[in-house]
């Protein structure tokens, strides 16, 4: 069975062999996972989906360990967002039935990483389910080791709101998003190359209780991404200009932030090599489909 919806695969022992030689190349190497990623994707898709399923079926069979429960969130939340998601982006331009099946798809997948995070959080801290729901102020003793859990949980939220095309029943959680990337930077705001400063700036943009003064904001967590990754990450630059320049309808710098991206040297910092190559895709798949998001 197949934990990520409506992806069943089916192999023989020797296709199931190439999968787990796919899998390993695409997990020791940055290069691999390049090279893999730019002429067969749809191995890596396949590999990438075995390997969740078993993170997944860890969980299910230590529901106490919150290792193994987190470990599912992230291998959850990083297909949904970087296969299903992103294929569905491009997918509904084209073809609206069938990107939007592709968004339910994704959207199952990060309900369970939704659950997955909760339950790995909640072993830790009993007060936690009260905290996140909002009925208690107060804020579980997280630490630095926390932080990875925090950063992914709230992905996972923040992909379940997306996919869910408007729901309001997923709409309405959005402050956990908040609440989570919030917690996470009071312990180490430069955690992964500013992450938390890339995450904080969408949901500054949506947030409920958005400042007037929201895109400055965005803006500010863009220049704090950008600094602690001493220029080296695409994300920001993808991030600010989804967030606020498709809103704000500013084109020029759209474009402009759009190829900034397109210009950072990919080798220059192997850890981000793959994050880069992942982003400077996407930049070159937004300028290419400009006129879908500016009228």
């Amino acid at each position: 069975m197949s934990y990520i919806t409506n992806n069943t695969i089916s192999l023989s022992f020797k296709s199931l062999r190439l999968e787990l030689i796919l899998f390993l190349l695409l997990f020791s190497s940055c290069s691999s996972s390049v090279y893999l990623l730019d002429k067969k994707p749809h191995w890596v898709d396949q590999g990438y989906e075995l390997h969740v399923n078993n993170l997944v079926k860890k969980a299910n069979s230590k529901p106490n360990n919150p290792m193994y429960q987190i470990n599912a969130t992230k291998g959850l939340t990083i297909h949904s967002f970087g296969f299903a998601m992103e294929n569905a982006d491009r997918l509904i331009i084209d073809d609206y039935k069938s990107g939007k099946d592709l968004y339910a798809s994704a959207h199952e997948s990060f309900s369970n990483a939704v659950k997955f995070g909760n339950k790995s959080l909640s072993l830790k801290y009993p007060g936690y389910i009260d905290w996140i729901s909002g009925d208690s102020e107060i804020i579980p003793n997280f630490n630095k080791d926390d932080i990875e859990n925090l950063y992914w949980t709230a992905g996972a939220y923040g992909g379940a709101i997306k996919s869910s095309r408007g729901n309001p029943k997923w709409v309405i959680l959005l402050p956990r998003v908040g609440r989570l990337l919030e917690a996470a930077l009071s312990i180490d705001p430069d955690w992964n190359n500013g992450s938390l400063y890339v995450g904080m700036i969408s949901y500054t943009m949506i947030r409920h209780d958005a400042p007037l003064d929201k895109e400055l904001v965005a803006t500010d967590f863009f220049n704090k991404a950008v600094e602690i990754s001493k220029n080296l990450d695409a994300s920001p630059y993808i991030s600010l200009a989804e967030n606020v320049c498709i809103p704000t309808q500013n084109k020029n710098e759209f474009t402009n932030l759009l190829y900034k991206a397109l210009n950072i040297d990919m080798h220059a910092e192997p850890d981000l090599r793959l994050t880069n190559y992942i982003n400077q895709k996407r930049a070159q798949w937004l300028l290419d489909n400009i006129d879908e998001f500016f009228y």
